[in-house]
């Protein structure tokens, strides 16, 4: 994930398969989708930390736009591939939130890419806000099991 070994605060696995959409005609997987996995597997965390996106915007009117993305391609992902998602919480302060991500084909563990995103907390407004106390502890399992 980053060249730092930083210690996640919580961490979870999903899957996915490579749709015909996403390819080329060669059946290549396009680099923009692993965006919309990292997404999935940060969407997945997020879900399991009790963390809902939906329910923070709807109920709590707290949103995490990105604000930074990266990825760093290894192997193509091809059609019709199952692929694991492994995305990482590695810091969760101030008004900032940062995942890491591995996206691997199931298969074989071939790890296929690598990427983070930040997130600024906001509000409905779009003005930067901390993360409340009750999201920090819930997203960095403080209190908690993991």
């Amino acid at each position: 994930m980053s060249d730092v070994a930083a210690a996640p605060l919580r961490s979870a696995t999903t899957t996915t398969r490579v749709r015909y959409p996403e390819t080329d005609r060669m059946g290549v997987a396009h680099h923009s989708h692993y965006f919309v996995w990292f997404e999935l597997g940060r969407t997945e965390l997020m879900r399991e930390a009790g963390c809902a996106y939906g329910e923070l915007e709807d109920r709590d009117d707290v949103f995490f736009p990105v604000i930074e993305a990266s990825a760093s391609f290894k192997a193509s992902a091809l059609y019709d591939e199952t692929l694991r998602i492994d995305t990482r919480l590695i810091a969760a302060e101030g008004v900032r939130v940062r995942f890491e991500y591995e996206v691997r084909r199931d298969g074989d563990g071939r790890l296929l890419a690598t990427g983070h995103t930040v997130h600024a907390c906001c509000g409905r407004d779009g003005r930067p806000a901390r993360i409340p106390a009750a999201i920090r502890e819930r997203l960095s399992g403080e209190g908690g099991a993991r």
